[in-house]
């Protein structure tokens, strides 16, 4: 790997909550460890300045104030008060580093975030700032946000200088503020994730699907848990950038899904909560997956080779143990890997539901619903006699089964006293 060219660019990083060091304070680091092998051109040079702007809470209070004077309006209420602006801190790092072309342009990522520092200046200068945050407010005890890519501004100020001057300075060491700086650019980062904006459409108050799962909520259905849970890991992963977090969460979603599925088909063929609650110990998923599931929905639920289920087992449950239990903090690929797979470990259970239908038909209709039943060609006549005949005359099969489950841990919390 031959370098072609490099040259100085600094960039203008306010972080996501004010970081309480001094105003002008300098930190000189490189990514990870430092030794005799490491390259100078991963040299990062951090300045913090602090300054007072327009406060982040601002926005917030203006459009509570709005509120009340759109409605003080209906009401006829007398004119508009004034407010004063209210004002915060910011927290904005000036970081400099080498930005190094290099001739080999075979190397591809899926996204930005993906290139490593020694190739990518913004990345090589988050990494160092996110260090020495981290470091300070373990040392302080300060429960302050971590900078990632996905919580900057989606647009960077920055600047490049052709020529490297390095000036040393008694108290800071060194920096690099005598070269000639060009004027000041815009760097488009690879999101959108802005507090003011929806992450999403607006959504069909009408269309029924917000009181179903609110009902599932008040019922305390692990139906609506595990999707709350694959919600986070994406937020996680998408908006806030933590990657170590999405996969713990994306496993925490994928264990509720499988142990209430795994309950629901135990309660709707007919085995009572003292004959299944063994196998719902503690610590035993793995177990729980390779044996039990199988016997009751066939297909492929083996642990090692290839399919949604071994996938899942290594790209989401077992770098969920090597994050929680050895403090490793996975990349944005792994994230990314465990979200995916369990998605597609839902899709498959979904799957294996439809395929049994006709044994599982409660499931099949509280899970997949007719709609679900029908996108994968499964809305057969036993199911539509079953919607039409059956399920009108039975008690509510979600409080039915969240009554059973319920039981099972009854007894699982007996025996651990």
């Amino acid at each position: 790997m031959s370098v072609q060219k490099s040259s100085l660019v600094r960039f203008f990083l306010t972080l996501p909550e004010p970081f309480p060091v001094p105003d002008g304070h300098v930190f000189h680091g490189v990514p990870g460890t430092y030794d005799e092998n490491t390259p100078p051109q991963l040299v990062v040079h951090l300045r913090f300045l602090q300054s007072q702007e327009t406060s982040r809470r601002y926005g917030s209070f203006a459009a509570a104030v709005t509120a009340t004077r759109r409605l003080r309006a209906s009401s006829g209420a007398d004119a508009e008060e004034s407010y004063g602006e209210l004002r915060g801190q910011y927290t904005t790092v000036v970081a400099t580093t080498l930005e190094i072309d290099f001739n080999n342009q075979g190397d591809s990522w899926e996204s930005p975030q993906d290139v490593p520092g020694e190739r990518d200046a913004l990345n090589r200068c988050l990494l160092v700032t996110s260090e020495i945050i981290r470091s300070y407010r373990v040392a302080y005890g300060i429960s302050c946000l971590v900078p990632t890519y996905e919580l900057l501004n989606f647009a960077v100020p920055f600047q490049k200088a052709a020529e490297i001057v390095v000036t040393e300075d008694g108290v800071d060491g060194f920096h690099f503020d005598d070269a000639d700086w060009g004027e000041v650019g815009i760097l488009t980062l690879d999101h959108f994730n802005l507090p003011d904006v929806p992450q999403g459409d607006e959504i069909d108050v009408r269309d029924g699907r917000v009181g179903y799962f609110g009902e599932l909520l008040n019922m305390k259905s692990p139906l609506f848990f595990w999707l709350e849970r694959f919600v986070e890991a994406r937020r996680a992963f998408a908006v806030e950038g933590q990657y170590g977090a999405a996969v713990t969460l994306s496993n925490t979603a994928s264990e509720v899904l499988l142990d209430s599925l795994l309950a629901s088909l135990y309660w709707e063929v007919g085995k009572t909560p003292e004959d299944v609650a063994t196998i719902f110990t503690e610590g035993r998923l793995a177990k729980r997956v390779k044996t039990h599931f199988s016997e009751l929905l066939g297909g492929e639920w083996v642990l090692d080779g290839s399919g949604p289920v071994a996938d899942w087992f290594h790209k989401c449950y077992k770098v969920r143990h090597r994050v929680v239990h050895g403090g490793y903090s996975p990349t944005r690929l792994e994230a990314k890997a465990a979200l995916d797979s369990v998605l597609a470990l839902s899709d498959y259970c979904w799957d294996r539901i439809a395929t049994n239908r006709k044994k599982f038909p409660r499931i099949a209709m509280m899970t997949l619903s007719k709609d679900g039943l029908v996108a994968r060609g499964k809305w057969c006549n036993f199911m539509k006699k079953f919607a039409a005949e059956v399920a009108p005359n039975e008690d509510s099969w979600l409080r039915q089964s969240d009554a059973w489950r319920n039981a099972v841990y009854a007894i699982l919390m007996a025996d651990e006293q």
